[in-house]
């Protein structure tokens, strides 16, 4: 794990939108990317997870079975450096407050849907329990790289 990364566990969205609440009020970054940056992606792949059609084509060779998909909803953690999906590109820099609400509105529509219709591309099938679980996990992982300014971890 990279150095002085926080150690995050979310349980809801709520507790996604307060660490990002808390990050808009002054942060440095560990990692490559700026709040923004992780913002739009996390938004970007919740769009995604609730916008692919479910006959979509898949890589079937990315899943890495039940027992690694169990893993990381059980443990809660993503490795670092899993590789974004192909044409995916880091995205552009921008103001963080706009990421954010794109990041809320995004778990919102995740909320809303009746669950994600296209199975991951690494973890195959999911309900929209274990959707909601890897959203959380996923948002914990990239905005694990951004300190808050006041010093906390949570």
């Amino acid at each position: 794990m990279t150095p002085g990364r926080r150690t995050l566990q979310f349980q809801d969205f709520q507790e996604i939108h307060a660490d990002v609440e808390r990050l808009l009020k002054g942060h440095t970054k560990l990692g490559a990317w700026s709040l923004s940056q992780v913002c739009d992606h996390l938004a970007a792949t919740t769009r995604r997870a609730v916008e692919t059609p479910a006959d979509a084509p898949q890589d079937l060779s990315l899943r890495v079975g039940d027992a690694r998909r169990d893993q990381v909803l059980t443990s809660g953690i993503l490795p670092e450096g899993i590789p974004m999906p192909a044409g995916a590109a880091a995205p552009e820099d921008g103001d963080p407050r706009e990421a954010a609400g794109r990041l809320r509105e995004a778990l919102a529509a995740l909320e809303a849907s009746p669950g994600p219709a296209a199975p991951h591309r690494l973890f195959g099938p999911l309900t929209k329990d274990q959707w909601r679980r890897l959203a959380c996990i996923h948002c914990a992982h990239h905005l694990s790289f951004i300190i808050p300014a006041d010093g906390g971890t949570v």
